[in-house]
């Protein structure tokens, strides 16, 4: 497995893979062939207790450990402490610092380089004994970090306000402040040649199926990648089918909506560096449900549940029924109503189907300019987008108000799902409902929606059906947590399709 590489692999000699790496010896010349001239990276020598007999390198990065800390804790030990002016040998001295000489819990011996500069590269300052071919290592991280804030793209009404932030620890912190059971498991995958991208696989042992969290290492594991800077490097390598827009695995920047998950068997992945962390595996109904859902009145929960899966009908399919009736089927349409329509649409020059598919085309235009310009001027962007243009495109007989009108409700419908990835693959969908319409009228609609739902039931997550619940266990348990959302007291168990360990919730 390649651990460095030179740039470009033009100097054949200064690449090392980590078989290599681990032959190597622990001195300081090794890290610093290995190193390179890097300005960051700081090395200093220091004599125990002023004696020049026993040396000891000091390596890290500059902006990775915090400075004071070196000072206080480990360096003035070294000079000062008065149970190392009767050490004559190195030996003695690792010995004695092994048993807390200096001030720091989280210390390390390495006879490996490899594992020696991973923790220097991690944030750790290593005491470097050249002479034994040993180091040992102080976990003192003091770069700059983000403050825990509240969520920005998933807003929270009646629930935490703390999201994840891009530190790893302070993320997995967060869910051993919630879940303190002794059964919860964090285990950490290295991904990325070049980056070694700490990537934090969280279950409950007691709880989740043994098959997924196998199989969420197997993957992670297999990952073939130099970098992992972004999320699509781990979530395109671990999902089961990549033909489809619709996601496999659900991400989130909420704490208590992973942490939920997480007590109901799934998998989550936390993966340093990224603000938003995985669920494993996602199914349909978990794309439309939200953590406020469990902490209102269960019948206003139930209401607003089956709003999202309305909604999400509508936005799929009205500008399709639109189209179709308009084009093939007016006689389905209101003797009033089609005489509206008529009269909008008579001095509009473009058929209906390319009126429709313009304001959805300049709608995904407005929403993608709202999303990359500054706060403030996004919402300037919206506003002139919504009624200037809209009002001046139905002046100009560009298209009908009646199509702004759809299009509108369209949209609106597709911000109630919580999901912003399972809506923008109903997006895509979007369009092909509106082709299909145009082409084959009402029975072209059928048949795309046909397809759709097909092309779902096709899809399986870790093993997961990806319409569970609705076609797994005979739908014995649509009634339960899916469309509508019993009293908390009734939910006595966890879903069946995960084959959780433990299946209660409650007694």
């Amino acid at each position: 497995m390649r651990f460095w590489k030179d740039k470009g692999e033009i100097n054949e000699e200064k690449t090392y893979d980590m078989e290599q790496i681990n032959n190597k010896e622990v001195t300081t010349e090794n890290i610093k062939r290995i190193l390179s001239d890097s300005s960051d990276v700081v090395y200093q020598v220091y004599y125990i207790n002023s004696c020049k007999n026993i040396p000891v390198n000091i390596v890290f990065i500059d902006g990775l450990v915090d400075v004071k800390i070196i000072n206080d804790d480990i360096l003035k030990p070294l000079t000062q402490e008065k149970i190392l002016k009767e050490v004559k040998n190195s030996e003695d001295i690792i010995e004695l610092i092994e048993h807390g000489v200096i001030y720091h819990a989280s210390r390390k011996l390495h006879n490996n380089l490899g594992s020696t500069l991973n923790d220097v590269l991690n944030g750790a300052v290593a005491l470097v004994f050249d002479k034994e071919k040993k180091a040992i290592t102080f976990d003192i991280k003091g770069f700059e970090k983000r403050n825990i804030t509240e969520p920005t793209t998933e807003n929270s009404i009646k629930g935490a306000k703390d999201a994840f932030v891009e530190v790893l620890r302070i993320n997995t912190s967060l869910v051993r402040r919630k879940i303190r059971s002794p059964y919860l498991r964090i285990k950490e995958v290295f991904v990325g040649y070049q980056t070694r991208t700490p990537v934090a696989v969280v279950y409950m042992e007691n709880i989740a199926n043994e098959n997924i969290v196998e199989e969420v290492f197997k993957r992670l594991r297999g990952i073939d990648v130099d970098g992992v800077i972004t999320a699509g490097n781990i979530e395109e390598y671990i999902i089961d089918n990549r033909r489809t827009p619709f996601p496999q695995i659900m991400s989130t920047e909420r704490s208590d909506k992973f942490c939920h998950n997480i007590i109901e068997g799934r998998v989550g992945l936390i993966i340093d560096g990224l603000p938003v962390t995985y669920v494993i595996p996602a199914t349909i109904a978990s794309l439309y449900q939200a953590p406020e859902d469990y902490a209102q009145n269960y019948i206003i929960s139930s209401f607003i549940r089956f709003l999202r899966y309305v909604g999400s009908v509508v936005t799929l399919i009205l500008p399709g029924f639109y189209v179709a009736i308009t084009t093939f089927h007016q006689e389905m349409i209101p003797t009033l109503l089609a005489i509206s329509i008529i009269n909008s649409k008579t001095e509009v020059p473009f058929p209906t189907v390319v009126s429709v598919l313009m304001m959805l085309i300049a709608f995904e235009i407005l929403l993608e300019a709202g999303v990359r310009l500054p706060r403030a001027i996004g919402q300037a962007i919206s506003i002139i987008g919504a009624l200037v243009v809209g009002q001046a495109a139905v002046q100009a007989r560009i298209t009908s108000p009646v199509a702004v009108i759809v299009v509108a409700i369209t949209g609106i419908c597709g911000f109630i799902l919580p999901n912003q990835d399972y809506s923008n693959a109903i997006r895509i969908f979007r369009f092909l409902f509106v082709i299909s319409a145009a082409t084959a009228g009402l029975y072209g609609l059928s048949l795309i929606f046909i397809a759709l739902i097909y092309h779902l039931n096709t899809i399986e997550t870790y093993g997961i059906p990806y319409f569970t619940p609705f076609v797994a266990n005979e739908g014995k348990e649509v009634a339960q947590d899916t469309i509508i959302r019993v009293p908390l007291f009734l939910m006595k168990k966890r879903s069946s399709s995960l084959k959780v360990i433990n299946k209660r919730r409650q007694k």
